[in-house]
């Protein structure tokens, strides 16, 4: 089996060889990347195209345990909102449950070190008072199969939240119920 899959999802189902890693999918929609792992699975659009003759595919995600207790996102929120003023990390980890770490780490105003965790479902980390958006750095940080969150605007009452999942490089907007329980 090779590292790298490429199949073709023709409308009797795809066809090709897939890979131990991942999949490209040339798809009558466009080119997509396929993962799975053992804590989610998603399905991401590389390039959009037309590609006459094949059937279509749609980006998705999948957690393993099931969606995230919204409780999770609200306690990330209060961790966040206590030190606003700097950039901090947390981590939803799994383990037999979803569970919120924050591990040691060096913050300032406009960045964030930090140690990364084993079993690690959502990356989160906060822009203090910038706006929510992945930046060239989290775009270069971020390469694995997992589920990625950063919250700013936090000196207003609500923060602004974008929540993302990422295939090894490429990436796919997510709403906030496909990850919490909502």
């Amino acid at each position: 089996m090779n590292q790298v899959g490429y199949l073709i999802n023709t409308r009797e189902g795809l066809q090709g060889e897939e890979g131990f890693f991942y999949n490209y999918i040339l798809a009558g929609n466009g080119l997509f990347i396929r993962a799975d792992g053992p804590l989610l699975s998603a399905t991401v659009c590389v390039a959009l195209a037309e590609v006459r003759g094949l059937a279509p595919v749609s980006e998705s995600v999948q957690l393993t345990h099931g969606k995230i207790p919204m409780h999770i996102y609200e306690v990330a929120l209060s961790t966040l909102y206590s030190e606003s003023w700097r950039e901090q990390y947390l981590a939803v980890v799994w383990d037999h449950r979803y569970r919120l770490m924050k591990p040691s780490q060096e913050g300032s105003v406009a960045s964030v070190k930090y140690r990364r965790l084993p079993h690690t479902v959502l990356d989160i980390h906060s822009h203090s008072g910038m706006a929510a958006w992945f930046s060239s750095t989290d775009n270069k940080d971020e390469q694995g199969l997992q589920l990625y969150m950063v919250v700013g605007e936090m000196g207003k009452l609500i923060p602004k939240v974008e929540l993302r999942v990422g295939v090894y490089g490429y990436f796919a907007t997510l709403d906030k119920a496909e990850v919490f329980i909502v």
